[in-house]
Parts: C-alpha cells; structure tokens; sequence
C-alpha cells in the first residue's frame, strides 16, 4: 500500500459524526452585522463548492485518534510528546521517525530509501526500479514498505505536516491545498478549489504528442498548468504536505535490491 493511500486511511481512522454548524452572525450598533455577513459569505466563496468537513477538531485531538492505532513504541512516544505542545510534532522526532523507517527497511534487506527533503517537508512519495525483481518479491516489498511505514513514521509524518500545511485539517485534500496557499497569500483572494481543480486536470492530462521533449522539459511545461509558481520556496511546501504527487517528476528513483 502506498503512503498516500496510508494517510488517507489515517484520516478516515479519526473522522467523527459530522454535525450541522449553524453561523451565527452577531448584531452590533449601525450596519456591522450586515457587514460581517457579507464578509463571512465572500471569505467562503473559495471552497462554496467542496466539502471543508474537517477530520478533528484540533491538531492534539487528531494526534489522539492516531494512538489508538498499533505503532512502534518510538512513534508512539513522539506522538505523547506532541501533545505536551499543542499536538505539534517537534522537527526532532520528525526526522527521527523518517531514520527509523529508513532503517526499518534496512533491517528487512532492502537498499536504504532515499528521502526527498522539500522545504523541510519530506516528500512521501517515490519512484521505484523493480527491475530484476519478480511479482511475489515486489508484492512482499509493498508489504513490507506498508509495515514500516505504519511502524515507524506514518502517525508523526502526518501530524507533523498537518501542523505546517493543513491545521485546520481538511479531509479534502484540495481544499487543504487552496487553504495552504491561502493562507499564505500566494494566490489571489478569487482564487477557488474550483480552479485549482481545474488546473490540476490540465496538469495531468497535458500532452506533447510530436514534441521531442525530455521528462524535465515536459514537467516544467506542465507545471505552468497552475497559476502559482512551483518554485516559489513558500509554494513547494504545501504542494509536497499536500499533492506531492505534482512533483514526482523531481523525484530520485529507488532500486530496493541491487
């Protein structure tokens, strides 16, 4: 199982019953009440057609469901730690969590994986070499990858990328990514989940039939696609938190035998 399909299994392991929110607008002196409703509409326009249903109330409550799973005691330490700060995972035992499953898979006869380290972010994603490996060799592989990762690193890597790209912990994983570039105003304030969707598909099914290009020529044609820059160093986080797959092209092939 791949550490995408992973995370969104962890986020679905700590939705709760979603209740019905009712927003109350408070009247004051003159026209702020009609002023404040205004505002509250606009400011909403950007996820008016998506689900911004949350997975937890909070960062530590999130980091609550994810003890109730079975994880490596060092995991699970790290997570206790958290909530000692607010459910926030320290960069400590972040990177401590990403050594263990490196050496997880070490211990289990693989080559040591490479991490791809974007803006402090490690993107949880990779390309694999199978060659020279059979069907059953590569099916043991993704069990055991599955293992380590849930052992080791997949509890802290996610609460500590939350807490970075989506404290508010969308479910949606496109409105955590507006929400992302929001937030830090690297798009404009008309920017929508809408157009960020749309764009993701033209990213996706882009093509270049007669053009003699290179992986790397059509990734940075594909990339303008969106209408954020991908290299912008404040960009890259939320796109590798969130949609790390939009960066695979960048990413270091893994032989895991050999």
């Amino acid at each position: 199982m791949h550490i995408t399909e992973l995370r969104k299994r962890g986020r679905g392991l700590r939705l709760r019953v979603a209740t019905a929110l009712i927003s109350l607008c408070l009247l004051c002196l003159g026209a702020c009440g009609t002023e404040t409703a205004s505002n509250q509409i606009a400011d909403d326009a950007w996820s008016s057609d998506a689900s911004t249903q949350r997975s937890a109330p909070s960062l530590s409550a999130s980091i609550q469901s994810f003890l109730e799973e079975s994880m490596g005691d060092a995991q699970r330490t790290a997570l206790e730690r958290a909530l000692d700060h607010d459910g926030k995972v320290s960069r400590t035992d972040y990177m401590a969590a990403w050594s263990n499953y490196r050496q997880c898979m070490v211990d289990k006869g693989y080559n040591e994986p490479p991490l791809h380290m974007v803006n402090g972010l490690v993107v949880e994603l990779m390309h694999f070499d199978f060659s020279g490996m059979s069907d059953q060799q590569q099916m043991k592989f993704h069990q055991d990858q599955s293992a380590c990762l849930e052992q080791e690193s997949l509890y802290v890597a996610s609460a500590y990328s939350d807490s970075i790209v989506n404290p508010e912990l969308y479910v949606d994983l496109d409105v955590a990514m507006v929400d992302c570039l929001r937030r830090h105003e690297l798009v404009p304030v008309e920017y929508t989940v809408a157009q960020y969707r749309k764009e993701g598909k033209q990213f996706t099914d882009m093509t270049f039939d007669g053009e003699n290009l290179t992986q790397q020529q059509s990734y940075e044609r594909r990339r303008k696609a969106y209408s954020f820059d991908f290299s912008d160093p404040q960009v890259r986080p939320c796109v590798a938190g969130v949609n790390a797959s939009a960066i695979a092209d960048e990413l270091e092939p893994w032989k895991p035998f050999g």
